[in-house]
């Protein structure tokens, strides 16, 4: 079955990073939407327009790899209710499972040493961002079916945990309205509350 798999979190939460971890796991191709931005960037595009058109051509490519048969994890966050409209769209349209996982860091001295530290792409900060800096930005996964990881847990772990919760979400009667709940560890949450404050921009 082909799957769409949406990554969410804030900056620093571990969100690409298990992304592409799962990319293998799950036989499917990992796009990651600061790629994109951060060459647009690159190009002499102003922040302003990079943003939107970055969004532009990531969901046309990931269109694309879906019509060519093929699953894709979308490593974006979905601070913004267009971004879950999309994701879900392309789901629906490519008659696809679709499933919300959510990446939280609880430790806040551990993201900021991941912010800090990593080999940050243009688009990408090095502190936490704040919603309200971000006009239309709000915390829509509250509402939102997902599974919850806490991302100061060894990474095999949180691959085995989603893995197993997609393929709980495939044997479904219907993957879009009614996603199945596996059980996991007590550091593992579906449908929890978010995972933390703070957001990435357009």
């Amino acid at each position: 079955m082909l799957l769409v798999v949406q990554m969410h979190g804030e900056p620093g939460s571990g969100k690409s990073t298990l992304a592409r971890a799962l990319g293998p796991a799950l036989h499917a191709v990992v796009l990651d939407k600061d790629i994109v931005k951060s060459a647009l960037l690159r190009a002499g595009v102003s922040e302003a327009l990079a943003g939107p058109a970055s969004y532009e051509a990531y969901y046309g490519v990931a269109a694309s790899l879906l019509r060519q048969g093929l699953s894709i994890v979308l490593d974006n966050p979905v601070y913004w209710p267009i971004a879950l409209e999309k994701s879900r769209g392309l789901a629906m349209d490519a008659g696809a499972c679709y499933t919300l996982i959510e990446c939280a860091c609880p430790d806040r001295a551990e993201l900021l040493c991941r912010l800090r530290t990593r080999a940050a792409m243009a688009s990408q900060p090095r502190e936490p961002l704040d919603l309200d800096e971000h006009p239309g930005a709000v915390v829509v996964t509250t509402r939102e079916p997902r599974l919850v990881l806490d991302t100061t847990r060894p990474l095999d772990h949180l691959v085995q945990s989603t893995v197993a919760y997609i393929e709980a979400q495939s044997a479904a009667p219907s993957a879009l309205a009614a996603p199945a709940t596996p059980p996991l560890p007590s550091w593992e949450r579906p449908d929890g509350p978010s995972g933390g404050p703070g957001g990435e921009g357009p």
